[in-house]
């Protein structure tokens, strides 16, 4: 008759390998991008962050000459 501790780990592991080949089967479903797509979507995020962080820093600039005004 086996243990409970060892029912337990058989059921674990069982878990984890089903959790692992389902894991991969759904990886193959996927459509990945072309190397392409990758390049021009990189650039794309990367021209969205350097204009996000120009209006920020605008935004900042401009928050700091209105706090020293008032304080002033």
């Amino acid at each position: 008759m086996l243990s409970s501790r060892t029912v337990r780990q058989t059921v674990r592991r069982a878990r984890a390998t089903r959790f692992a080949r389902d894991a991969y089967l759904e990886l193959r479903k996927c459509q990945w991008p072309t190397p392409e797509q990758t390049a021009r979507l990189t650039a794309l995020v990367l021209a969205i962050s350097l204009l996000m962080a120009i209006i920020l820093g605008l935004a900042d600039m401009g928050f700091d000459r209105l706090f020293n005004l008032i304080t002033s």
